[in-house]
């Protein structure tokens, strides 16, 4: 039977791909056990070697699986299975068993015969390493010196990493070659040795030859970075090793300079400055080179020689002296105005630094020249000296009008020496009555011109030219003297000028102002000054060297204004609103100053403000709010708004509704009660007007007064009522669509319902009350005129039973 069902499925035509039918028509097969041969034992169990697999990720391994037949035996059937993968995307398992690795995860391997299956699990892990190696494979280095190795693992997938900061590193010969945490191989001595990596296991290893210490640097070495012309310098040659030695190699080195024909150098580093040039000197060995730089200065100063024109000379008298220097390359240069003058008695012979020699007092002394280090030196001789000549001292060779000044006349002498001869000088004016002098030299201005002033004695005499101006200015005043300014206000100050011919002027626009603490307070240039901070402030007027000061105190900030917020208040009827007042100050600052204020209102029938500015409304109307303090007012337009009551109707349940509406006479006087009504599309349905007397009660029907009469014919089974007070002294007829709102109105409706008991119960229902703006007074007024001229009756509500 199952071998003839075999044969009829295998008849089938079937759609499925081929590869769909591999497996699965192969599986349909095996569970009608049509893998079974006619007359043979039954397949009883699968099992599968190993259980469980778990490989790395880039290996493969061989499942095998034994069949148990029902008769006892077992055979080997891997390649006979059906062999399937739960997820191929973790790995993959060919039909002979063979279990390859995609990527890392977990998955399921099952193999089915004869309708029999086994399922083991199948795991695949990260990449495993399997192999280290070394770069570079072998090196040599010298001793001393080092290198870096590098440990690359292959793991099981293929790739490669870069492990040597992981692996362990070892070197068999460590008296030869250290290895540490980081691959850097350190030669130690001469020789051979092993260096081996390893981690997990998994090792490698290279060949690490060392030489004998090499030769890798030359320094070049001079005693001096500079030499003279004409002069020798002696070079070394250094030679640093890898080992850390170093070695002199002056003699054996080969040597050069450049540019050549500048500081020549032999074989042993000898070299001889021939011109004046930068000059790189170096010296080679063995391929490796070394360098060091100089520089060939002019030819250097060897000797000084002091020259005069005669070594006695009179006191007062000067002569130049010379220094002739001698140098390097053979050369001489005149070095007077370069050299270093000194003279041993400098009260006898003072020189300059150009070498002029000046006499200054009887005797002999020593003078010497010095470059550096290199001097030469002569003997001076000095005779005695007499007057010469008198100079006129000027203290101002133009003074204006009205001043004076002392002249004063000083007598030059042989020694250079010099003396007051203003009191026994002879003194004469050529122009008197431009310039008068008396006999101690003090001038005074008489007029505009010139004068020549001459001081004389004996046959010496010398002059000076003054010349006389017009008067010039010579104080200044300041007004007003130490004013005080409020903080952040300002104050103009004048200065007067008062001349040297005893006038005076305006000269606030012309001096210069200056603050000597702007911090505290500024001044403009024409005189304004300005309060920056509390304190005292030093202030200045200047006119070339004429200053005037005075001090500026600045006070704490002055209130300048006053501001109401609001500006303009609106309050509703029997409402209240907070009035504020803000102070503005001279510093520009502002502060709440509410409590500080004095209130008053115009119309205290409309409005009422109290002390702490809460302003309430009295009754509809406008006036005038003022605030005062410290002198200064502020003032507004208080407008009390009136007020209209808002209540809604629901007349679905056809029980009426009684509206009620009170007149507390908060005026005194009759009102009229203009009522609004609008249905659910907010609609004006239908308006009156209705007289409410004072202290009275007005009783509607919400059936019949005010839902009966609507303006499309049908009644409104829901919507709002309003119900504003108006004036009925101006509109005794209560027309609505005529509104001067006055006074108040307190209006409820008494609702009649049913309880669940099935009693009847009484419910009401307060209006609310809410401003009413011009807006909607003109758009209540339209609405209720266009009803009255165009509704014929229709639209107009009844007053019900006024009381």
């Amino acid at each position: 039977m199952c071998h003839r069902n075999c044969v009829h499925l295998l008849s089938w035509r079937l759609p499925w791909p081929v590869s769909f039918l591999s497996v699965t028509l192969l599986a349909i097969l095996s569970t009608l056990g049509c893998g079974d041969q006619p007359g043979t034992s039954r397949l009883m169990s699968l099992t599968v070697t190993p259980g469980s697999v778990a490989i790395a990720l880039g290996q493969s391994t061989q499942l095998k699986v034994i069949g148990k037949y029902s008769d006892g035996t077992s055979q080997e059937m891997t390649s006979s299975v059906i062999w399937q993968n739960l997820d191929s995307n973790i790995a993959t398992i060919s039909q002979s068993g063979l279990v390859s690795s995609v990527a890392v995860g977990q998955t399921e391997v099952t193999a089915t015969k004869s309708g029999v299956s086994v399922t083991v699990p199948l795991i695949v892990s990260k990449a495993a390493l399997e192999a280290l190696s070394i770069n570079p494979s072998s090196a040599t280095i010298a001793l001393g010196a080092s290198t870096q190795l590098v440990a690359t693992g292959t793991y099981t997938d293929k790739t490669t990493q870069d492990l040597t900061q992981l692996v362990k590193w070892e070197a068999d010969q460590p008296g030869i070659v250290t290895v540490n945490a980081s691959g850097v191989a350190v030669s130690k001595s001469v020789g051979n040795s092993a260096v081996s990596a390893s981690l997990d296991g998994i090792s490698g290893s290279n060949q690490i030859t060392v030489l004998a210490a090499a030769l890798v640097a030359i320094i070049v070495r001079s005693q001096n970075a500079s030499v003279p012309l004409g002069s020798k310098e002696q070079f070394t040659a250094i030679g640093a090793y890898t080992d850390g030695t170093t070695v002199d190699l002056t003699n054996t080195v080969s040597w050069t300079s450049q540019p050549t024909g500048i500081l020549p150098i032999n074989g042993t580093g000898l070299a001889t400055a021939k011109a004046v040039g930068s000059v790189a000197v170096s010296a080679t060995s063995r391929g490796i080179s070394g360098a060091g730089n100089i520089t060939v200065s002019p030819a250097a100063l060897v000797s000084i020689d002091v020259g005069t024109p005669q070594a006695l000379f009179t006191l007062g008298a000067a002569q130049q002296l010379t220094a002739t220097g001698t140098y390097t390359d053979g050369l001489t240069r005149n070095l007077s105005g370069t050299v270093q003058w000194l003279s041993a008695s400098p009260d006898i012979v003072s020189i300059g630094e150009a070498g002029l020699a000046t006499a200054k007092a009887v005797g002999t002394t020593i003078v010497s020249a010095s470059s550096g280090n290199i001097s030469g030196m002569k003997d001076l001789t000095v005779s005695n000296a007499a007057l010469v000549s008198i100079k006129v001292i000027l203290n101002q060779p133009s003074f204006p009008i009205g001043s004076t000044q002392q002249i004063n006349a000083t007598g030059s002498y042989t020694d250079n020496s010099s003396q007051d001869l203003t009191g026994s000088v002879h003194w004469v004016s050529s122009s008197p009555q431009v310039v008068s002098i008396s006999n101690t030299g003090l001038a005074t201005a008489k007029s505009t011109g010139n004068a020549v002033i001459s001081a004389s004695t004996d046959k010496i005499s010398g002059t000076g030219n003054l010349s006389v101006s017009a008067a010039e200015l010579a104080s200044i005043s300041i007004s007003p003297a130490n004013p005080t300014i409020p903080l952040g206000g300002s104050q103009q100050l004048a200065a007067n000028g008062l001349y040297t011919d005893g006038s005076s002027k305006d000269l606030s626009n012309i001096v210069h102002w200056g603050s000597l603490s702007p911090d505290v307070a500024t001044i403009s240039r024409t005189g304004m000054v300005t309060a920056n901070a509390v304190g005292m402030a030093g202030i200045a007027a200047s006119s070339g060297k004429i200053t005037a000061e005075t001090d500026v105190g600045v006070s704490t900030a002055a209130l300048v204004s006053i501001a109401i917020s609001p500006a303009n208040p609106t309050v509703p009827l029997g409402s209240t609103q907070q009035l504020s007042a803000t102070g503005n100050y001279t510093d520009g600052s502002t502060q709440d100053v509410t409590s500080q204020i004095f209130w008053t209102i115009d119309d205290s029938t409309v409005a009422s403000v109290d002390a702490a500015g809460v302003a309430t409304g009295q009754q509809v109307g406008v006036t005038e709010i003022d605030a005062s303090l410290s002198g200064l007012h502020a003032s507004g337009t208080l407008t009390v708004q009136p007020l209209l009551s808002v209540g809604y109707f629901d007349g679905t349940s056809g029980i009426d509704t009684a509206i009620r509406a009170t007149n507390p006479a908060t005026t005194g006087q009759n009102i009229c009660g203009m009522i609004y009504v609008f249905d659910q599309d907010q609609q004006m349905s239908e308006c009156c007007g209705c007289l409410i007397s004072r202290n009275g009660l007005l009783t509607l029907s919400l059936q019949h007064d005010l839902l009966s009469n609507p303006l499309t014919g049908v009644q409104s089974k829901s919507g709002t009522i309003l119900l504003v007070p108006a004036d009925y002294a101006s509109n005794s007829s209560c027309n609505a669509s005529s509104i001067t709102p006055s006074g108040t109105a307190v209006a409820w409706s008494t609702h009649i319902q049913k309880a669940s008991t099935g009693q009847l119960a009484t419910l009401e229902d307060a209006f609310s009350s809410s401003p009413l703006s011009t807006t909607l007074s003109a758009a209540l007024q339209a609405q209720c005129s266009f009803i009255q001229q165009l509704g014929g009756g229709q639209g107009q509500c009844t007053c019900g039973n006024p009381q």
